[in-house]
């Protein structure tokens, strides 16, 4: 089951009540560790349940560093809230560095209807679709999240890349975001 039924169906299970949803700006982001089931293949379930608990552990720590909050657990992945682009990118970033195994994260913004426990939407659904076509140790975002963001020193952004996503109507233009070490230009400095 991809990332968009998982969340239908942990909706439905936990009766989330949709009629007290308002409608909020949020950047919304998942992470999916990479290779999860492979790990506890090998390493077994008890291994597996330990670098999930300390990869939970310190990914709380670094989303609420950056003012964000974990809203799911999905398994060996997180859905995550931000109050704008620029703090999810960079809680992103690092837990992709933070991360046991490679990480892939996706972020998108925009109105979203939440609720005191969840969101829901279609940038909550367009996020979900970002993260499941990244790679292992990828960053993707949409360009509104790019567009937001801005020229931020220690942030690059690679395309657009053209992509097609299952229940998206149109293609959408994603961006690969890494950490951009080189020291800024004289002119970039404000």
């Amino acid at each position: 089951m991809n990332m968009v039924g998982v969340l239908a169906a942990a909706d439905m299970a936990l009766g989330t009540d949709a009629e007290h949803a308002a409608p909020m700006e949020l950047a919304v982001a998942f992470t999916d560790l990479e290779d999860f089931t492979a790990y506890t293949e090998s390493h077994g379930d008890d291994a597996a349940s330990r670098l999930l608990i300390g990869h939970h552990r310190e990914s709380v720590a670094i989303v609420r560093a950056r003012g964000g909050r974990v809203l799911k657990r999905l398994g060996d992945g997180l859905m995550l809230t931000f109050p704008g682009p620029q703090a999810a990118v960079l809680a992103c970033l690092d837990l992709g560095q933070a991360a046991p195994l490679r990480l892939r994260a996706g972020i998108h913004v925009g109105l979203v209807m939440a609720t005191s426990d969840d969101a829901f939407g279609h940038v909550v659904n367009l996020a979900a679709r970002v993260t499941e076509s990244a790679a292992g140790d990828q960053l993707l975002v949409t360009d509104d999240v790019r567009q937001a963001v801005g020229h931020r020193h220690g942030i690059a952004f690679d395309g657009p890349h053209l992509r097609s996503f299952k229940g998206i109507g149109e293609q959408v233009s994603v961006y690969v975001v890494t950490r951009h070490l080189t020291p800024p230009s004289p002119g970039q400095l404000g």
